[in-house]
């Protein structure tokens, strides 16, 4: 495996982001030993198969890409992006290994090595999800600067927080790939918990597809509404305007049924933006 692989999308602007415009970084060659894991990593899984391929390359070829890193109080260095090289490195016995040494704090290191692990598409939905969450309560990041920073949407990173509504052991169903995204949406559609749980499991019992799990979640949030009297079904045209309008001024999935127009939203952070849209269409 080489240890300069093909550019994948988005990850010329997170190296920008990363390295390139910034008075206070510098190259250096460190020893490895000196060099610590970032506790507030993103990532967590790290493939044993991927690291130790990588080392053989490294063996061959030396590190290409430099890691990022910043000092330590305590001493030594902390990686802000770059920790499968470090890794691998370490494997591959490198006694030093190229560094890009900044000053940054723990908002713009954790941001930092967000932006990597997004360019290289290499966190899980739910380690994305949350370091948004991080970002959003610890540090008091605005989705929109969020989305700005790591090249997504915000209704993208908004729908990756909304994961984090799941119970841990659908999200640990989620991180070992027994579930697919597509999947915990359509369980986060399910208003409780217990339901949750159980839908997801007949989904891997099962091996559903995410239609099939969209299915049997509408069937799971219908046995809790209340039957309504009948209602004239209004025009589909006219619907179909109601809902292509909706959609278009708020970016969000609008349904048109029984007499309501609704627009879902998944905690007060959307609720929020929703709120701000409507009301810069109203002073519009």
């Amino acid at each position: 495996m080489s240890s300069a692989p093909s550019p994948r999308r988005g990850l010329g602007r997170g190296l920008e982001v990363l390295i390139g415009g910034q008075p206070a970084a510098e190259l250096a060659n460190l020893p490895v030993g000196l060099v610590h894991a970032n506790p507030r990593q993103p990532r967590r899984r790290f493939d044993h198969e991927t690291t130790a391929g990588l080392a053989e390359s490294i063996r061959a070829q030396g590190v290409v890409q430099p890691v990022v890193v910043r000092s330590r109080r305590e001493g030594g260095y902390e990686l802000i992006a770059g920790e499968r090289r470090w890794r691998a490195a370490r494997e591959a016995g490198l006694e030093t290994i190229p560094a890009v040494v900044r000053e940054s704090g723990d908002r713009e290191a954790l941001l930092l090595g967000l932006v990597e692990n997004v360019a290289r598409e290499q966190l899980t939905p739910v380690e994305e999800a949350r370091a948004y969450a991080l970002l959003v309560d610890e540090f008091e990041l605005g989705l929109g600067e969020i989305a700005d920073q790591v090249g997504r949407s915000k209704p993208s990173v908004s729908n990756r927080m909304r994961l984090l509504d799941l119970p841990e052991d659908v999200l640990a169903m989620l991180e070992r790939g027994e579930l697919t995204e597509g999947h915990a949406r359509a369980v986060l559609a399910v208003p409780d918990h217990e339901d949750r749980r159980r839908l997801a499991r007949e989904i891997v019992r099962r091996g559903l597809s995410v239609r099939e799990a969209e299915r049997a979640a509408r069937w799971a949030g219908a046995r809790r509404k209340p039957r309504r009297a009948a209602r004239t079904p209004v025009d589909p045209v006219l619907a179909d305007r109601a809902r292509t309008a909706g959609e278009r001024l708020t970016g969000r999935a609008v349904r048109i049924r029984q007499g309501r127009l609704e627009i879902a939203f998944a905690d007060e952070v959307e609720l929020a933006e929703l709120v701000e849209v409507l009301e810069s269409a109203v002073g519009d």
